[in-house]
């Protein structure tokens, strides 16, 4: 068996340590204010953008209105509200294209409250997804053909 020798430690020299202040309360002290300076910025930037009202004005609210998306559907609706971020139309249509029985193609407005699947009241469009907005003159042949509809079909 190894046999293990122990031996004391002579003229071991005690040294004394200061110990340092804690630094955690420096640190949270700095993020707490980092934090509320960022708080402070947002909502500024929020007040700031609130006053700026909306990005769009196309026209009063009522006014039938064409919306271009970027994605390139067009729809036809009468403006409701126009907010900073947003613009919503009601009594919104398409047109679709059709082949007519004598094999000539034609167009057709449709109604997205009649026929589409899940019957939408009104239409919400993020401003960011709108490539342009015109006012669809009120004896334009749209407008007529959407009166048309609507007399034929009035809301419930």
């Amino acid at each position: 068996m190894n046999a293990v020798e122990i031996r004391p430690i002579a003229d071991a020299q005690v040294v004394a340590v200061k110990a340092a202040a804690p630094r955690w309360p420096a640190v949270v002290g700095a993020l707490s204010g980092v934090i509320a300076a960022l708080a402070l910025t947002a909502l500024a930037v929020g007040g700031w953008r609130a006053q700026q009202g909306p990005r769009l004005d196309p026209a009063p609210p009522g006014t039938l209105c064409a919306v271009q998306l970027v994605s390139g559907p067009i729809y036809y609706g009468n403006l409701v509200k126009v907010g900073h971020d947003f613009l919503q139309l009601d009594q919104v249509y398409y047109v679709q294209a059709y082949t007519q029985p004598d094999g000539q193609p034609g167009n057709r407005v449709v109604s997205r409250n009649r026929n589409d699947w899940h019957g939408p009241s009104s239409q919400t469009i993020p401003v960011e997804k709108i490539l342009f907005v015109e006012v669809v003159g009120p004896q334009s042949q749209l407008a007529r053909l959407i009166e048309q509809d609507k007399a034929a079909n009035p809301r419930k």
